[in-house]
């Protein structure tokens, strides 16, 4: 399993959180790293990405598909209840190295927030 470095930013309308130089796996297209107390999993395809942020209280599943409207959920473990989201993808560009998304989350059919996902990736 080859071993990489990440460096990643998630920006919204109202936040913004930065992770740099944090080791983590490549393995078959799939990044697995922990942040925190986060496992993060992010499956790449050709034109679709799968993106799994996961801890003991919360399970996030976003589906991204350039140029599509994607159902995803999120449990929230600690009280048995499951959200069912929207991720309308705006852009999806993967290279051999990096990945960028721009997308729409929708909670209950209602605009939540712009979102926009960087990542790049070298081996160590």
């Amino acid at each position: 399993m080859p071993k990489i470095i990440i460096n990643s930013s998630i920006k919204s309308n109202t936040d913004e959180e930065v992770i740099s130089n944090l080791k983590a796996i490549l393995k078959d297209k799939k990044i697995t790293y922990k942040n925190r107390s986060i496992n993060v999993s992010i499956n790449m395809e050709k034109n679709k990405v799968i993106l799994i942020r996961e801890n003991d209280e919360m399970k996030i599943t976003l589906e991204f598909d350039n140029k599509k409207k994607t159902k995803s959920f999120y449990d929230i473990k600690t009280l048995g209840l499951r959200m069912n989201v929207t991720v309308k993808t705006k852009k999806l560009e993967i290279t051999n190295n990096s990945l960028h998304i721009n997308y729409d989350l929708y909670i209950n059919n209602e605009f939540s927030d712009n979102f926009e996902y960087n990542l790049e990736w070298s081996d160590i």
